[in-house]
């Protein structure tokens, strides 16, 4: 109820049919105006990988030349993603010290805490162990 009036839900709701034909994509307004049955969709082609290399020309391509079919190809040009050393999360600092990567403030205060031993054997799972004195 609004101040004095009651106000029905099938007023808010009620609309005309041009509005209902804008609004929803399934109804067309040719369909209801001429009373005749819906356009008929277009039939998407099926391709199977058989027509898909037959239809390709990458067998034509030189031998050393990279494409979808060829899994020979370099390495790749974006740089290496670096992880944590204690989380394994995607690591943006390195501690100058230890060479230990780290992501947050809270692995940096463990790292600081770490013995000199434990320092080695986390750089030595890692490939990069160097004697530091």
């Amino acid at each position: 109820m609004v101040g004095n009036e009651v106000v029905r839900l099938e007023d808010y709701l009620a609309v005309t049919d041009e509005d209902a034909d804008r609004r929803f994509k399934g109804k067309s307004v040719e369909v209801k105006a001429t009373g005749g049955s819906p356009p008929a969709k277009k039939k998407r082609k099926k391709f199977t990988m058989k027509k898909v290399l037959d239809s390709s020309s990458f067998d034509k391509m030189a031998p050393g030349k990279a494409n979808w079919g060829n899994i020979e190809v370099g390495p790749s040009i974006a740089p290496k993603k670096k992880y944590s050393d204690i989380s394994g999360l995607e690591a943006t600092y390195t501690d100058p010290k230890t060479k230990l990567r780290y992501a947050t403030v809270e692995e940096y205060k463990q790292l600081k805490n770490m013995s000199h031993e434990v320092v080695q054997a986390t750089l030595s799972l890692r490939g990069a162990n160097v004697v530091i004195r």
